[in-house]
């Protein structure tokens, strides 16, 4: 079940005076990776069958004297697949501006006869969460949601001389529990996708106990190494088959697409 939703993060990964919470970082790093107003577009395949579409966008959302971002993403299934599995899943987040660190996540999937909406503020200065729907958790001070986790690493771990063999740890908090994610940068090679060859920043998964991957391959990451950094193609075992996920629309990114930076 986790790869399914390991999956979709991938497409993915009150009042607002009352959960605008600014927070203090050691360092804080300059956003140079995206804009308000960015936009994804992907679409989800398995095997030669289209299985789904996906997007994620940026906008502000206002906060007291101040304004968060605010993402959302929201993945469904087309065609045959939908006669087969009726997806749509809805994930938000509000993050901090100045920081990047997630104030407020927001999940609201259906899936099939099954549906689930939670809603959950984080409080990083006092080292927890606040569910709506199981209440307060204690979590290390650096812990994500799914979508604030992916515009963190853009701006934070991607922007910097990376090594073979480097891995990028972020600790998100998912389906109200700790969820680790671990990649490890293998190599830069140029990738086929429908805007021409793009340069891209391959990862695999770190393998560990009770990790859900059993091999390497079975997860592929290609991040473009333009400064934008957003995922132009991933590859993935699932147990109904492999998937692919490839980038077929983008607006308003904050530096030329594929341009090495």
């Amino acid at each position: 079940m986790k790869k399914q939703h390991i999956f979709l993060t991938m497409l993915l990964f009150f009042s607002t005076q009352g959960f605008c919470q600014i927070s203090t970082l050691d360092s804080i790093v300059e956003n140079t990776a995206y804009n308000v107003g960015e936009e994804l577009r992907y679409e989800v395949k398995y095997g030669l069958m289209k299985g789904g579409e996906a997007s994620i966008k940026m906008d502000l959302f206002p906060s007291g004297d101040s304004f968060l971002y605010h993402v959302k993403a929201v993945a469904i299934t087309t065609g045959m697949a939908a006669k087969i599995a009726r997806i749509y899943d809805i994930y938000e987040s509000y993050i901090d501006i100045r920081t990047g660190y997630p104030v407020k996540s927001i999940r609201n999937i259906r899936e099939n006869n099954y549906s689930r909406y939670n809603e959950v503020l984080f409080f990083r200065e006092q080292n927890y969460v606040m569910s709506l729907k199981s209440g307060k958790h204690s979590v290390p001070y650096n812990t994500l949601d799914i979508l604030s986790a992916f515009y963190y690493a853009r701006r934070y771990l991607f922007d910097k001389k990376i090594s073979k063999g480097e891995t990028i740890d972020i600790t998100t908090y998912h389906e109200d529990e700790l969820f680790p994610l671990k990649i490890k940068y293998i190599k830069t090679e140029r990738v086929k996708t429908k805007f021409g060859k793009i340069e891209c920043l391959k990862f695999v998964p770190v393998l560990e106990k009770n990790n859900p991957f059993k091999k390497e391959d079975d997860l592929q990451i290609w991040i473009s190494n333009d400064g934008n950094y957003v995922p132009v193609k991933i590859k993935m075992r699932l147990p109904v088959g492999n998937a692919k996920i490839n980038l077929i629309g983008y607006k308003n990114l904050k530096n030329d697409f594929g341009k090495k930076k």
